[in-house]
């Protein structure tokens, strides 16, 4: 049975029961009473008779109280099973309660610690991966001024290049995920999603990236929405396939080759890149020679 399953316990209603002790005495009635006529008027035939037809009354006396003790013994196990499955749920809620309340601290050592609870409880137990990547998306997305060089910057930074990290490390195999994220606004450092699956697409609007943007040899499944993107240092889209929509209108970025080698291979989807264009091929090409 799944710690997950919906357990019913319906309660035996007594006209079962009764209805099944008519039944028994009824029964035994019935063959007490052919014994009998088959005996005749032999004193010892009778007396077997009798015997025979009381066996017969305690042995369908014996099956519903052998029914009971099983029914009984049946609920007490589905009783232990969701008492167990209510267990774990409590345990799950308390250890994600704690690690999102280490978001919340002052300190970025503890608010690391946070993010790794979280991908242990994900990596540990399935249905909770997309409920603990929004929680992770939502934190990058939360507001951040970048620009400071002060030592709480800088530590905010480290906090979230490490979410970043948990995320991209689990769109690839060994350890996949098949997550969904939403992005959008959120402020990534150095977001390395070499390799990574996006098996829902992935929504990056008006994202800043800080560092290294590297989603080289990855794979949209779904549409890549860019849109308004600010990429303030290295972009890189080389080798990337993508399978749906492609919109990155109005990003910013300083680089002129950051599609090379990428290809479009749903030719009904739709390319919104200022600057390049698709072949017939599938291959994104810039429209002028590269710089």
């Amino acid at each position: 049975m799944s710690a997950r399953q919906q357990v019913v316990l319906r309660p035996l209603r007594r006209w079962v029961v009764v209805v099944c002790a008519v039944l028994v005495v009824v029964l035994t009635a019935a063959v007490l009473v052919w014994l009998l006529a088959e005996a005749g008027s032999d004193p010892g035939r009778r007396l077997e008779a009798i015997r025979t037809g009381f066996t017969v009354g305690l042995a369908g006396g014996g099956s519903i109280v052998l029914f009971l003790a099983v029914r009984r013994q049946w609920h007490q196990e589905v009783v232990a099973v969701v008492t167990t499955r209510d267990a774990d749920e409590r345990r799950l809620t308390d250890l994600y309660v704690k690690a999102t309340e280490h978001l919340g601290s002052p300190l970025a050592q503890v608010r690391i610690a946070g993010l790794y609870a979280l991908e242990r409880l994900a990596q540990e137990n399935p249905h909770q991966r997309q409920v603990v990547a929004d929680v992770v998306t939502a934190y990058l997305r939360m507001p951040f001024a970048y620009g400071d060089e002060d030592l709480e910057t800088q530590q905010e930074l480290h906090v979230r290049r490490s979410a970043g990290t948990i995320l991209t490390t689990h769109l690839r195999e060994p350890e996949f995920w098949g997550v969904t994220l939403d992005l959008s606004r959120a402020v990534l450092v150095d977001f390395n999603a070499r390799g990574c699956v996006f098996t829902g697409g992935l929504n990056c609007e008006k994202a800043v990236f800080i560092g290294t943007a590297r989603f080289t040899d990855a794979r949209f499944a779904g549409v890549a929405r860019f849109v308004g993107a600010d990429f303030r240092d290295t972009s890189r889209f080389t080798g990337v396939t993508f399978e749906d929509d492609v919109l990155f209108a109005g990003v910013r970025s300083r680089d002129t080759r950051w599609f090379l080698g990428a290809t479009l291979t749903n030719h009904r989807a739709v390319l919104d890149i200022p600057g390049f264009h698709v072949e017939p091929d599938g291959t994104i090409n810039p429209d002028g020679p590269a710089r």
